[in-house]
């Protein structure tokens, strides 16, 4: 499924994974790489996931995104091809024009057309178990309602669990959907820059966990 567009045209796709008819309800899950284009590594993890849940459905209805910011995914930048940081174009309470940092948030809250995307999947779908997948740090940080999760999954993969990634991330998306709105919101921090192997194999039974794990 289609959710959106990037700012040159690409289609930001949406894969949904239904239950077996079996299961109980449990609350959707939306899980998302590479809304920075420089961190590949989260797009494989998702791609050996998805391969996966064909042959095994997730316990809750499961969404992923493979890339987010499929024009930076192309050229290898972690902006979009404005030159914004999406993880800092989100209506959280906490968002300002400018950051000190130097990452620029674009001109208002969701002016991206990929904040958009992922906003109106969330507001779609109703999930509230988010996980994004970044680099390069080696946690399972969280947001809002997502620390039994982190804890589980800091476990499974070794990363171990942080509420705090150690600097001010005002507009982005855990300040949005955790903060603000009190979430299950994830960020997997994945420690490699470029696309391995070996991150699925860390992450594998963490990302599963994900999305079987009740509620």
């Amino acid at each position: 499924m289609v959710i959106g567009h990037s700012v040159l045209g690409r289609p930001i796709e949406a894969i949904r994974f239904l239950p077996p008819s079996y299961a109980r309800p449990r609350p959707t899950a939306i899980l998302f790489g590479a809304i920075h284009g420089d961190e590949p590594a989260g797009v494989l993890c998702l791609e050996r996931l998805c391969a996966e849940l064909i042959e095994r459905p997730p316990g809750r209805e499961t969404w992923i995104v493979l890339a987010l910011n499929p024009d930076g995914l192309a050229a290898g930048t972690k902006n979009n091809a404005h030159d914004v940081d999406l993880n800092r174009n989100f209506a959280a309470t906490s968002w300002v024009r400018t950051h000190k940092a130097g990452y620029d948030p674009g001109p208002t809250p969701g002016s991206e057309p990929e904040a958009r995307a992922i906003a109106e999947l969330i507001e779609h779908t109703g999930a509230t178990r988010l996980i994004a997948l970044h680099s390069p740090f080696r946690t399972v940080n969280w947001d809002g309602s997502g620390e039994a999760l982190a804890v589980e999954m800091g476990a499974l993969n070794g990363y171990g669990a942080s509420a705090d990634i150690g600097y001010p991330t005002p507009g982005s998306f855990g300040s949005r959907y955790g903060r603000d709105l009190g979430l299950e919101v994830i960020t997997l921090e994945l420690p490699y820059f470029e696309a391995s192997e070996q991150a699925w194999i860390e992450n594998r039974s963490a990302l599963r966990l994900a999305v079987d794990l009740p509620p």
